[in-house]
Formats: structure tokens, sequence, C-alpha cells
């Protein structure tokens, strides 16, 4: 009689797939998560020495936005996945939200603008529309990224996947608006003595930090690039 995947197995092989598919390295993980590299590189590097338990495999789904119980799919080590996407085995319609398909693309001006008093989803709103590069959840959109503030990381153009249904944290790359101003801004959320501030990764631009304050508003935080051929 074949063997069957244990849990541990099925976990490490959809975490990795997962990772891979996005690009996230273990180091990055650890960050999402409040963790140190070496305790993450035990369950989530290419070699599995530590087992994902049930409340961190729940806790792995919230953050990398996947539906509840996708890692415990076992699909990709017994080979029976097909191109329906992790998620689309639930029957509760809460979860179709999941599943790929079509994203809106807008600039960041436009997203600040648009999300106090439009729908994204309305037609006209997006300057275009892509198929999603991957599960996102409700009220995702890519923000197309204007200026140099975020170089090196980030450059003029890059399309970033924003979730504004996934929580943030202090660490996380957000999108964050001023709704009595219709504006908004792409930066590194960061925090000193017990105040949150947009910080800008390039030295040279001005200012660099900007508090957030009642007139700000975070949006959502950035979960995928989409790379430049």
């Amino acid at each position: 009689m074949s063997k069957y995947p244990t849990i541990p197995e099925i976990r490490h092989a959809n975490l990795r797939h997962t990772m891979q598919e996005r690009e996230i390295t273990p180091a990055e993980l650890a960050r999402l998560l409040g963790k140190a590299p070496g305790q993450v590189g035990q369950f989530a590097g290419p070699t599995r020495h530590k087992g994902i338990g049930d409340d961190a495999a729940r806790e792995l789904e919230e953050i990398l936005g996947l539906a509840p119980y996708d890692l415990d799919n076992p699909t990709i080590l017994l080979g029976t996945r097909t191109e329906e996407p992790q998620g689309a085995y639930y029957t509760d319609a809460t979860f179709q939200a999941y599943t790929r398909g079509k994203i809106p693309v807008v600039g960041v001006t436009a997203a600040g603008a648009a999300m106090e008093v439009i729908d994204l989803y309305q037609p006209g709103v997006a300057e275009e529309w892509i198929d999603a590069p991957k599960q996102y959840t409700p009220g995702a959109f890519i923000l197309r990224l204007s200026g140099f503030s975020m170089r090196p990381k980030f450059w003029e153009d890059d399309r970033v996947m924003i979730e504004p249904a996934l929580a943030w944290a202090v660490g996380d790359f957000v999108f964050a608006k001023r709704p009595a101003f219709g504006d908004g801004t792409f930066k590194k959320l960061v925090a000193e003595d017990g105040r949150m501030f947009l910080f800008a990764l390039n030295p040279d631009f001005k200012p660099r930090y900007i508090e957030i304050t009642e007139d700000w508003q975070i949006v959502g935080k950035a979960t995928f690039r989409l790379d430049k051929l």
C-alpha cells in the first residue's frame, strides 16, 4: 500500500511551494512573522527540521493571504493538483474571493482618491485589468508606483499588490492615504517611542519620515511585486 504524506510533510510542501511562487525567503518570512530567522528556518527551509503546528499553520495562512486550511491540502505532494487555485475546493462562498481572476491596476494618486468614495472595481476607475498573479483577498488591487522615495528596493512604475483585508504590522510596506486631501503614498511602516511613521527607503528623499496622524489611514500592506521583464 502506498504511503500517504503526513500533515507535517503536507504543510511543509505547501509552505515551500507558496514561498517559491512568491519569491519569499525564510528570512523574509521570519520578518513577516516577527520571529528569529533561525526559528523559522527550522520549518520553512528546504529541509524540514520541525513541524508546523495547527495554530502556526493558521497564522501562516493569514499572513500569506491563503484561505483557511490551504496548508493542509495534500494535492501538491500527491501530484493531483489541477489548475484550480488553493482555496477553490471549499464550498463556502466566503472563500470564493481567494481564487484567481482579474485585478485592477491603479496609480498612487488615483488609489488615494478613489478608495474613499469610489469602488475600484467600477468601470473606468482602474487604468487596466490584469490576471491576478497570486491568490488574493477581497478588495486587493495592484498599485503602480511613482517617484523615487523607495529606491533601491522599489522603482518608478513597479507594481505591487495591496491587500486591505490582511492585517498589517510594523515593518510592512504599506499604502496609506489622506482622505481629506485625496492623495496617498507607498512607504515602509516603522515605529519609535510608541509613534508610527511612513518611512522612505531612499536617504535622499525628503521628508524621509511622515508621522501617521489622524489625517492618515493605512489602506493595506503590500504582499507581492510583479517583476518587470
